[in-house]
């Protein structure tokens, strides 16, 4: 069997004397687009966080193409970084740079830098697949609609040919139609460079489009797993609940009392 693209083993995560991530574990394989669902406070961004180095696990092991990744440093953690593309809740741009420079951030300022003339011509090429033309390179993130700001992320994400991408919510603030714009972007921008991707989200409609296998996480733990046209029938007491939104069900939402 082919070596899992990202592999998480038994992932713990605590803050103080909460229990966040609490034995996550997770296999993507290569050219995947795995989509983990979930209530707010589940685990969904700290597992994220976790994969990126951002936050180092209490326990556990995290492996990117069979190797453990856990508290790289130097040059092998920007090497691994390298292989990351990222899409923020948000877009999560830098308001004083123009959108030309915010797409090619990781060309201009990472590590493995080029000249600004051709982060520009490649700035240019990838706002074309998100459909910008080169005069919204000129823009400043303030004079962008939140959908074109997403646009602008997306390009960015994909700007270094990454191996890896993933997305935080990648709908999240945005109208039903703009967001289905931006699925199907995904979906093509995807394809057309042969990535994996981890997606993090609790919106159904953006899971069905965009995924290839879905994950639920709950109480800090994968509760299941499988194919995203199974998530249906999967069988699960709490999944259903949360696919079709229902107050009544085993998940219990913690409400505050007057």
């Amino acid at each position: 069997m082919a070596t899992p693209k990202i592999e998480l083993i038994d992932v713990h995560k605590r803050f103080g004397t909460k229990k966040v991530l609490n034995g996550v574990n997770l296999t993507i394989q290569s050219g995947q687009s795995m989509v983990v669902i979930g209530g707010s406070g589940t685990g969904k961004s700290v597992m994220l966080k976790c994969i990126l180095g951002l936050l180092t696990p209490d326990k556990g092991t995290i492996k990117i193409d069979g190797t453990p990744v856990t508290g790289l440093r130097g040059k092998r953690d920007d090497d691994l970084m390298s292989k990351f593309g990222m899409l923020f809740q948000g877009a999560a741009l830098f308001d004083s740079k123009r959108v030309w420079e915010n797409v090619a951030f990781s060309l201009l300022y990472g590590h493995k830098r080029v000249a600004r003339g051709k982060a520009r011509a490649i700035a240019n090429e990838n706002l074309a697949k998100v459909g910008l033309g080169p005069e919204v390179g000129d823009l400043y993130p303030a004079e962008l609609s939140g959908g074109m700001q997403k646009r602008v992320g997306l390009a960015r994400a994909i700007a270094n040919t990454p191996d890896i991408i993933f997305f935080d919510e990648p709908t999240t603030g945005l109208d039903p139609i703009m967001a289905d714009v931006i699925n199907d972007l995904i979906v093509s921008t995807v394809k057309n460079i042969g990535a994996t991707t981890l997606s993090i989200t609790h919106d159904m409609a953006s899971a069905r489009k965009i995924a290839d296998q879905i994950a639920m996480i709950y109480k800090g733990r994968i509760i299941w797993a499988g194919p995203a046209e199974s998530i249906d029938d999967s069988g699960n007491a709490m999944v259903d609940q949360f696919i079709h939104g229902r107050a009544e069900g085993p998940i219990q939402m913690d409400v505050l009392k007057p």
